[in-house]
C-alpha cells in the first residue's frame, strides 16, 4: 500500500511538473463567432492542449482570418498589474463585459500550440509598437503580431501593457476593414516568467547551437561566401537564404565591379586593383537597375588573401528606410586578376581614358555550405572570356580553382574579451604588488620599551 501511494505521488508531481508552462490566453471574437465557447472560471483549472487544440481548429474554420499576439512573456500577474490609470487592459476589459473577448486564465503552452497549427512565414509576421504604422495585404489566412519594447527603456510593466492593448485594437480595426468575413484573435505569450522551468533552460543550453548556412558564389571575377542575408524594416524581416546569381560582371585591368542578384533586388561588389594587393571600394543595392543605398568600404588586402569578417554589414535603402544586413562573409577576387593587373598594359597611363572595358558572362557556381572558419573550399568552376579594344584586353581565361586563399581578418588583435581579461588580471596584480611592496616597507623598531629602564621619548623637534 505504501508502494502505491508513493507511485501514485510521483506520478502526480511529474504530472504537476509537466504542465508547470502554462500562460493566460484570451480570444477575442468581435464578430461573436466563438460564442458557444464555455469557459471554467476557476483560475487553477489548466485548459489542456486538446481540448485547447480544438477551440483552435474550431475557430480557423468559422474565421476568414486569425491575429496571433505574442508577448515574450506573460502571466497573471500581468493581467492583474494595475497604476493610478487602473487597468492597463481598458480594450480588452470593455470586451470582456461584451462578451467579445473570452478569457482562458490557465492553458498549457498555448504558443507552441498556435505555432504548430499556425506556422510562421516570413510574409505574415509582423514587428509592432506605437511608432510602428501597420500595413498589410488583403490575402492573408492568418498573421503574427510580436511587440517591440527596445526603444521605450523608462515605461513601468503597466505602461508597456497599456500600449500593447492599444496595439491589439489598432490591428482588429483594421484587418476587419479588409476582410469581409468574421475575424479571430489570440493574445497570449511564449512563456511565463513565474513558474518556467529552469531544468528545461539547463537541458536547452547543453545542446549544440544550430549551425549557420551560408551559399558560395564563384564567378569569373571573384569569390563569395556570404551568410544570414536578410533584410529588416520597421514592421517586418524577411531572409533571403536561397543561393543568389551573379548577373552582370565587369572589369578593366584595374577595377572589378561583381553584381550578384536576390529574387527582389541586386548587390554590387566593386572592387580596385593595385600594386601591393586589392582593395574592397563599396558594396550597393539596385533595385530595378537603380542604386538606392550603398556602404563604402575601403577595405585593403595583399595579393593571395581573402578578406573575412564575422560583423554584420549592413546597407541602409534610402527608397523604403530598411536595411539589408549580411551577417558574416569573406570575399576575395579570383587569381586572374591579379595576373591580369600584375602582368598587362603599360605603367603610368590613364586607363579611363585608354581601356575599354571587359565584359565577361559568368558561369556562376552557388552552393549551400556549412559555417566554417572561412577557410572551407568549394567546389565548382567559372570561365570568363573578354575581348579588349586597348591595353587591357586578354584572351579567353579559365579559372578553375575556387578556393579561399588564406584570409585576413577584419577583427583586430585584441578583442573585447582579451582586453577586458587584461584588465582584471592588472587590476588583481596592481592590488597583490601594493600589498608586496607595503610588507616590505614594514621595519621593525631597533628599541623596546623596558619596564625597569628609563622609558622611551620621542623628540619631535628633531
Amino acid at each position: 500500500m505504501f508502494v502505491l501511494r508513493t507511485l501514485a505521488f510521483i506520478f502526480l508531481l511529474h504530472t504537476s511538473f509537466a504542465n508547470k508552462n502554462t500562460i493566460p490566453v484570451f480570444l477575442l471574437d468581435h464578430d461573436q463567432v466563438m460564442s458557444h465557447v464555455q469557459v471554467d472560471p476557476n483560475p487553477f483549472s489548466k485548459l489542456t492542449k486538446t481540448n485547447f487544440a480544438d477551440i483552435v481548429k474550431d475557430s480557423r474554420q468559422r474565421a476568414d482570418a486569425t491575429i496571433i499576439f505574442v508577448e515574450d512573456s506573460f502571466s497573471t500577474e500581468d493581467i492583474s498589474t494595475k497604476d493610478r490609470l487602473g487597468t492597463p487592459y481598458a480594450n480588452l476589459r470593455s470586451g470582456l463585459m461584451a462578451n467579445k473577448v473570452k478569457y482562458f486564465p490557465s492553458v498549457i503552452e498555448p504558443y507552441k500550440l498556435l505555432s504548430q497549427m499556425f506556422q510562421p512565414r516570413e510574409n505574415n509576421v509582423y514587428y509592432l509598437s506605437s511608432r510602428n504604422k501597420f500595413q498589410v495585404m488583403n490575402n492573408f489566412k492568418y498573421i503574427y503580431v510580436y511587440f517591440q519594447d527596445g526603444p521605450y527603456t523608462n515605461e513601468t510593466r503597466a505602461q508597456i501593457l497599456r500600449r500593447h492593448d492599444a496595439i491589439i485594437k489598432e490591428v482588429i480595426f483594421i484587418v476587419r476593414q479588409l476582410k469581409t468575413g468574421p475575424v479571430v484573435a489570440y493574445y497570449t505569450g511564449k512563456l511565463n516568467p513565474i513558474v518556467v522551468e529552469k531544468s528545461d533552460s539547463s537541458m536547452r543550453s547543453m545542446d549544440p547551437p544550430p549551425r549557420k548556412k551560408g551559399v558560395l558564389v564563384a564567378s569569373s571575377g571573384a569569390l563569395f561566401r556570404l551568410f544570414g542575408v536578410h533584410a529588416a524594416s520597421p514592421t517586418r524581416r524577411a531572409l533571403f537564404d536561397e543561393p543568389p546569381r551573379v548577373s552582370e560582371e565587369t572589369f578593366t585591368r584595374r577595377t572589378l565591379s561583381t553584381r550578384v542578384s536576390y529574387p527582389v533586388f541586386d548587390l554590387e561588389f566593386a572592387f580596385s586593383f593595385r600594386d601591393d594587393g586589392w582593395r574592397w571600394d563599396h558594396i550597393a543595392i539596385y533595385e530595378g537597375g537603380e542604386e538606392v543605398g550603398r556602404t563604402d568600404m575601403n577595405i585593403s588586402v595583399p595579393w593571395n588573401y581573402s578578406y573575412y569578417c564575422p560583423e554584420p554589414i549592413s546597407i541602409y535603402n534610402t527608397r523604403d528606410g530598411s536595411s539589408l544586413t549580411i551577417s558574416q562573409y569573406q570575399i576575395q577576387p579570383r587569381e586572374i586578376f591579379s595576373l591580369r593587373k600584375r602582368g598587362s598594359g603599360r605603367e603610368g597611363d590613364d586607363e579611363d581614358a585608354t581601356e575599354a572595358d571587359d565584359s565577361a558572362t559568368p558561369e556562376v557556381v552557388a552552393t549551400t555550405v556549412s559555417e566554417g572558419d572561412g577557410s572551407g573550399e568549394g567546389v565548382g568552376s567559372g570561365e570568363g572570356s573578354g575581348e579588349g579594344s586597348g591595353a587591357g584586353g586578354t584572351g579567353g581565361s579559365k579559372a578553375s580553382n575556387v578556393t579561399f586563399n588564406k584570409m585576413v581578418h577584419c577583427g583586430p588583435y585584441f578583442t573585447t574579451t582579451i582586453l577586458s581579461s587584461l584588465m582584471i588580471v592588472f587590476f588583481c596584480l596592481s592590488i597583490a604588488l601594493y600589498g608586496v611592496v607595503t610588507l616590505f616597507n614594514c621595519a621593525s623598531n631597533d628599541r623596546y620599551e623596558d619596564p625597569n629602564s628609563k622609558p622611551l621619548t620621542h623628540d619631535l623637534l628633531h
